[in-house]
């Protein structure tokens, strides 16, 4: 008894422990295809929440999109969203959307791609089907039931998922796209294996898991056959199982992403190799001025030769480079692998055309740049610049190579330790004079450490900076209400994934960062409209101040003699 005990403990724990590892996912996922290229998950209900505590309603939304001179539209487009809510679609269950590439260079480019959202009553929506305009036959397969709207799109349901889908190709030496869907387009989709969806991949399971608004998946290997010349060599290897997963929410004051970038073993194994440098934010620090904005990152140079290699191609990237003068080896010599871009004084300013006495001015974006790249091995960078010399990509000026024909847009400085490019010498001497006063807020200091790639952007500090102007100033005046900055940041590889973060921040902390957004659409939908019809009423008043003298006459004819 005792041991019929135990073994029943025992196949109870291991149950357990295969149910808890084995990850659920929406039903939803089975029926699309493993190697998709893209998918992306919405879910519809959170974000359907989050819109009503800020008093949004999709109604009222697509009324302000739409031109509300005609009031059929906006009642039969109320209608229509009406009637799809009551349609027996689940609105309470996430929608799918993927695209899947596929060809080669003998047969051409094939995409196609779908919509998959969970069905709540599928005789209800069979009905929903019938009573729209123009509505096909319907037709019933073992599993599942369809419609054809006009051979480009399908539409498949049954009592799990309704599934609309469509293809097209490109055959190879024809430039022009072609639409190539068939029934067996969506019969493949229906009678797919778990095993053959992305269900089946343990990094999309994991994805599944979290908790988003919006989730999305990539899958490099995919993207890969959409470039076939670069499929048949093995940088197609080096990409296998290479996915990326992400997640965003809406929170109060700010849309927040998280990424991870899967690799495969053999990418892995370089990111391992290589892994640890991090962005150096002393070059950022050292910015004269406060900052508009700035980006800094750091890696290690002898990926680039490792990945050359792992493809094969280290021997003729060397033989073309040895033409030129020096080799690959000195290229990811000659810079150390930090690199840092940042600018200030960002703008729009109104200048007048020259000679036309005040009566014309133009817009023109101004602003101070400076980009920082660590020098490596300076007797690499000499041999790299002198060969670029000879072939008259380079001069000589100052002391110094320069890029032939850079005029006056940069000023270009090798310090012997650091390579300075700036918008005007000024800048360049005051950051090599190393008193800086970039003034990076103390928050985005904070996320910058220990980063290998760090961006960030002071979106409302340029927005103010934009003049006036009163054929787009509700729509400037939306956009300093709405955003203030953005930060995006990623991590080294962690033994799994790189991980980055992402965050575009809203001047209303309080305020949902959707309902943020959707304000500002909604306000920049107002103004096109109102200028769509400016223009409208002025081309008419054209069109009726014209009389005849104004139509332009036939040419005079001499009498035939």
């Amino acid at each position: 008894m005792k041991s019929s005990a135990r073994y029943s403990l025992f196949f109870v724990a291991v149950i357990f422990m295969a149910t808890s590892c084995s990850k659920s996912v929406p039903d939803q996922t089975k029926y699309i295809p493993k190697d998709a290229m893209l998918v992306f998950d919405m879910d519809w209900k959170s974000l359907s929440e989050k819109a009503s505590k800020g008093n949004i309603n999709w109604d009222s939304l697509f009324t302000e999109v739409i031109d509300e001179k005609d009031d059929s539209t906006i009642a039969k487009g109320k209608k229509m969203m009406e009637d799809f809510k009551s349609s027996g679609i689940d609105m309470e269950s996430n929608i799918f959307f993927f695209v899947k590439i596929g060809g080669s260079m003998m047969s051409g480019q094939s995409a196609s791609g779908g919509i998959v959202a969970g069905m709540k009553d599928a005789g209800m929506f069979e009905n929903y089907i019938k009573k729209q305009d123009n509505a096909g036959e319907i037709k019933k397969e073992s599993n599942y039931s369809y419609i054809s709207l006009g051979n480009a799109i399908f539409i498949g349901w049954n009592k799990d998922v309704v599934i609309v889908t469509g293809s097209g190709d490109t055959k190879a030496g024809s430039g022009s796209p072609s639409v190539t869907s068939t029934p067996q387009t969506l019969a493949a989709l229906f009678s797919q294996k778990e095993d053959e969806s992305v269900a089946s991949i343990s990094e999309f399971r994991d994805l599944m898991a979290e908790k988003a608004d919006l989730l999305m998946w990539t899958n490099s290997s995919s993207m890969m056959s959409s470039v076939p010349l670069l499929g048949l060599t093995k940088f197609a290897d080096l990409l296998k199982d290479s996915y990326g997963a992400g997640t965003l929410n809406f929170e109060d004051g700010k849309l927040v992403g998280n990424f991870k970038s899967y690799s495969g073993k053999d990418l892995a194994d370089i990111w391992k190799k290589y892994a640890g440098p991090t962005a150096n934010m002393d070059m950022i620090n050292q910015y004269p001025a406060p900052l508009s904005g700035f980006a800094a990152f750091s890696f290690n140079p002898q990926i680039i030769t490792e990945i050359i290699k792992f493809g094969g191609m280290e021997s003729t990237a060397n033989q073309y480079l040895q033409e030129m003068g020096f080799t690959l080896d000195d290229i990811t010599k000659a810079f150390k692998g930090d690199f840092a871009i940042a600018f200030s004084d960002l703008g729009v300013k109104k200048k007048e055309y020259p000679g036309m006495m005040g009566i014309g001015s133009y817009s023109e974006p101004v602003g101070k740049l400076i980009f920082n790249a660590t020098i490596g091995d300076k007797a690499a960078y000499d041999k790299i610049v002198s060969s670029l010399a000879k072939m008259g990509e380079m001069e000589m000026k100052n002391g110094q190579y320069v890029p032939m024909g850079m005029g006056d847009y940069l000023t270009w400085n090798m310090t012997g330790k650091n390579l300075i490019l700036a918008t005007d010498s000024s800048l360049s001497q005051q950051y090599l004079a190393g008193k800086g006063n970039a003034a990076v807020p103390a928050d985005i200091a904070g996320k910058s450490k220990g980063k290998a790639f760090v961006l960030y952007f002071d979106i409302n500090k340029v927005l103010q900076s934009i003049p006036q102007d009163s054929t787009s100033m509700e729509s400037l005046n939306a956009a300093k209400a709405t955003f203030k900055n953005v930060i995006a940041t990623s991590d080294n590889y962690n033994g799994k994934y790189v991980g980055s973060d992402f965050e575009l921040r809203t001047m209303n902390d309080k305020e949902n960062s959707l309902v943020s957004l959707v304000k500002f659409i909604s306000a920049s939908s107002k103004e096109i409209k109102k200028h769509e019809r400016r223009f409208e009423q002025e081309g008419m008043m054209d069109m009726n101040s014209m009389d005849s003298t104004d139509m332009p006459m036939p040419p005079m004819q001499e009498p035939q003699k």
